[in-house]
């Protein structure tokens, strides 16, 4: 262990996680954030062969295979009750007769009308927003033919103290901290220098910051969609650029939230073949309203989301030149002047190299357990650094410039600096990384749509 990491351990405890172990040990079918809380539950300490083995074990009894629902329907129906391991997800649906308001989703066994009772609802506020993984003890009433759900463990960390990581901030240094952040992402830091390292943070902005919408482009293999589908259950992953209205923002129908409203951020992954189907009408209206705002109606309903975006896509094969990259990758649907003044900015993941060796890609070090870090950056989000912001004088930007500036730079603060104490040069290097993904959409937009206003460069003084 080098010296961070046995501070990492003294400081944090049981957060931490010896990551090669948990990943070379992931559990088929789970997220890592849930598969990390499993092997933390029964592997305090050590990841040793017996205690894996009984983790193992655990989740063979108990996670259903989707060609067994129909045999553990049957142990249901003889037994009376089951336990398994599923993501519970509660929906209220007012035009129901009120017997049938509350309806419980057991994906696992395709039942979505089962009920739970008001305990477990009223201690588990998530199960009503994008649902909760955990072990639920269902039970069959065989008078009236329902389902429910008497008990509930979730699978993550009931208490995160995060001014308990702010206070620890302070006992290693910035070099330090990014090595265990890279490492708690799951990659090798050693493969990086500091600018890549704050360059693979930086895709992580959407996640800690409310209502911005970044891109990052690069090559295959380099981890673009690692994390989201690895570290956090507020994010979600699209897979390609199809996404319909109701899905992303409301369902008319069943009056359901979309998207937008349940995570915290959504990753719209392989976004450059847009380029080759665009995006539907009705969809890209209310994307730009919601990117403008953070507010966007369907019907007659209007809704509010701090949710951020995140696309990324492939560089074109046979290299490519970065002054025409996004007219090159992206459809003339989102290459208008106002739809990428609506871009915070992007993320240079073409200065990252494609992740060729398993054995050399994945960090060897310890790093954050994925539900403790879930958690602590899902309340980063409210976190103000406005005292640090207040002293940048940005100059030759307009208001959205700034506003994309700032929040980038704010991002970067929480993820590498989140108790706020940082050098002069150290908020510089942010700075610059900052004002550098902005530019780049000022000057790709001005390349595409030729308008002389958008020829600018940005600047900027840092005040005592």
């Amino acid at each position: 262990m080098e010296l961070w990491e046995r501070k990492l351990k003294e400081c944090f405890g049981s957060a931490v996680v010896d990551k090669p172990k948990a990943i070379n040990n992931e559990m088929p079918g789970l997220p890592r954030y849930v598969s990390e809380y499993l092997l933390g539950f029964f592997c305090e300490g050590e990841i040793t062969k017996e205690n894996l083995k009984e983790t193992n074990d655990y989740i063979h009894e108990h996670r259903i295979d989707a060609r067994e629902k129909e045999v553990f329907k049957k142990d249901l129906l003889l037994k009376g009750s089951l336990k398994l391991i599923d993501k519970f997800k509660v929906k209220i649906n007012l035009t129901k007769k009120k017997e049938d308001t509350i309806q419980m989703e057991i994906p696992s066994l395709g039942i979505s009308d089962a009920k739970v009772s008001s305990d477990i609802l009223q201690s588990n506020d998530r199960l009503l927003i994008d649902g909760l993984w955990g072990m639920g003890e269902i039970v069959y009433n065989e008078d009236n033919k329902q389902i429910q759900l008497e008990k509930f463990k979730p699978f993550q960390l009931s208490e995160i103290d995060l001014e308990e990581l702010i206070e620890m901030r302070e006992q290693f240094s910035s070099d330090q901290w990014l090595n265990i952040m890279v490492s708690t992402v799951g990659l090798n830091y050693e493969n990086y220098n500091r600018r890549q390292k704050l360059i693979l943070l930086s895709r992580l902005i959407p996640m800690v910051e409310n209502n911005i919408f970044m891109m990052e482009f690069g090559r295959p293999g380099t981890g673009k969609t690692y994390a989201y589908e690895n570290i956090s259950s507020y994010s979600r992953v699209i897979s390609g650029s199809q996404v319909t209205e109701a899905q992303l923002f409301y369902n008319l129908t069943t009056k359901q939230d979309g998207l937008l409203v349940q995570y915290d951020v959504l990753l719209f992954d392989e976004i450059d073949k847009i380029k080759k189907t665009g995006i539907d009408e009705k969809v890209k209206n209310k994307l730009y309203q919601y990117l403008a705002s953070g507010k966007f109606d369907r019907g007659e309903v209007e809704k509010v989301s701090e949710c951020g975006i995140m696309m990324v896509g492939n560089l074109p094969p046979g290299g490519f030149s970065e002054e025409e990259l996004l007219e090159r990758l992206l459809h003339s649907s989102i290459t208008h002047s106002a739809f990428l003044d609506r871009l915070a900015g992007v993320v240079p993941g073409w200065e990252l190299e494609s992740l060729k060796d398993r054995r050399k890609a994945y960090t060897k070090h310890y790093g954050f357990a994925a539900d403790y870090f879930s958690e602590i950056i899902h309340k980063l989000r409210k976190k103000n650094y406005n005292y640090i912001l207040n002293r940048i004088s940005l100059e030759g930007t307009t208001i959205r410039d700034a506003d994309a500036i700032n929040k980038i730079i704010s991002g970067m603060i929480k993820l590498v600096y989140p108790n706020g104490e940082l050098t002069d040069e150290e908020l510089k290097e942010i700075v610059d990384i900052a004002i550098s993904y902005r530019q780049f959409v000022i000057n790709q937009n001005f390349m595409i749509n030729k308008d002389p206003e958008l020829k600018r460069t940005i600047s900027y003084l840092i005040y005592e």
